[in-house]
């Protein structure tokens, strides 16, 4: 722990304040979340901070947006989990898609896809990086770049009737100012849908995925309530999907804001060295599995498998990286010298276990390999 260094000189991005404090940190990490046909990576220092005035906590030092999202990672796209929240999102702005309509980081997942009609639509935009989608009609614009001011010269102010986006929110470096374009490109009541982690419970629940590079601010529902308010945005209504997976916001543009009066310090560093905490206890407790005769796997080419490796769990210990996305197999979790392989290969296994630390995706995967091989125990 290295709670007393003071780190007066970085700045909160979501109040300007600098009165900030470290929790934890971990010396070395990957910057990307995904996998790699070579060992060629870049790591940097995961330190967390808190601000001693409001609370909030954030990852120092940022990666630059290019080096994190040279290439995306599939995230969201695997498995009936995704698929359910998708079309529950997707139900949630149905009632609300005419006019021009723009989507922040559409990805695999993009609305697109799921619109049957264009009738009631005069254009869509869809804006983001690493985007593949392929154009239904003329009314359909693929902005391939970062959502910022420079999106003016495309979408004029006071023009767009709809702006959603799904899992972006926690991505963004100055919130603030993602907030204020949005609001600026809103008609009056202007609507502005987004699904985002349920952060709260996710770190509560010790959760790896919650906070990271790609998320690099902690969210809470009073801080995003407070943020959304102080930006001029009123919120119509809040639906959870799952416990700890997402919070879907239906919100509108207003013509007034809200004074910010979010203070959580004492709370926020309390759960934030309990997670820390937890992580450290979780990587001795899978080390008392390992036998002469056992074979350890961990599930997921992603963030939760990279957490256990960087917090002490060896790599010559685990056999390889399990992952139900075809396009990671026989390629390296990023950042290791492990494969990636299908979690068919424990079928003939007869000493194998799993760690599993994948959240909210835990009974769907169990079920999964159950079906493989009723013998495959579990940590």
């Amino acid at each position: 722990m290295i709670n007393n260094i003071s780190n007066k000189k970085i700045k909160c991005p979501i109040t300007n304040s600098k009165n900030n404090t470290a929790l934890f940190e971990i010396k070395k990490f990957p910057i990307y979340m995904g996998v790699s046909r070579n060992k060629t990576y870049e790591y940097s220092k995961m330190r967390f901070l808190i601000n001693k005035t409001y609370g909030t906590v954030q990852i120092n030092p940022k990666v630059n947006n290019k080096r994190i999202y040279f290439k995306p990672h599939g995230s969201g796209k695997i498995g009936n989990v995704w698929k359910n929240h998708h079309n529950i999102f997707f139900k949630i702005l149905k009632k609300n898609i005419n006019g021009t309509i723009l989507e922040i980081g559409g990805g695999d997942q993009s609305i697109v896809k799921k619109i049957k009609s264009l009738r009631n639509i005069n254009q869509i935009y869809v804006c983001g990086k690493n985007i593949s989608l392929k154009k239904k009609s003329n009314k359909v614009h693929v902005l391939n770049k970062f959502f910022d001011y420079s999106i003016l010269k495309k979408i004029k102010k006071k023009s767009v009737n709809l702006i959603c986006h799904s899992h972006t929110f926690e991505h963004i470096y100055d919130i603030n100012k993602f907030l204020k374009l949005i609001n600026l490109l809103l008609v009056d009541d202007g609507k502005h849908i987004f699904s985002m982690p349920n952060m709260a419970n996710m770190i509560l629940n010790k959760q790896a995925n919650a906070m990271n590079f790609e998320h690099p601010f902690y969210y809470d529902e009073n801080l995003v309530e407070n943020i959304l308010k102080n930006n001029g945005f009123k919120i119509i209504k809040k639906t959870k999907f799952l416990k700890n997976h997402s919070i879907i916001y239906e919100t509108q543009k207003s013509k007034k804001s809200e004074k910010f009066t979010y203070k959580e310090y004492k709370k926020n560093k309390i759960i934030f060295n309990n997670m820390y905490k937890s992580w450290l206890d979780d990587v001795k407790k899978i080390k008392t599995f390992l036998k002469k005769d056992t074979k350890l796997y961990i599930f997921g080419a992603h963030i939760f498998s990279q957490m256990l490796i960087f917090n002490g769990l060896a790599e010559d210990k685990v056999e390889c990286i399990l992952d139900n996305d075809k396009d990671k197999i026989n390629k390296y979790l990023y950042g290791t010298n492990l494969l990636v392989q299908s979690p068919n290969i424990l079928k003939n296994q007869k000493n194998a276990i799993v760690v599993l630390r994948v959240g909210e995706y835990t009974k769907e995967i169990i079920n999964q390999l159950k079906k493989i091989n009723k013998n495959i125990k579990y940590v």
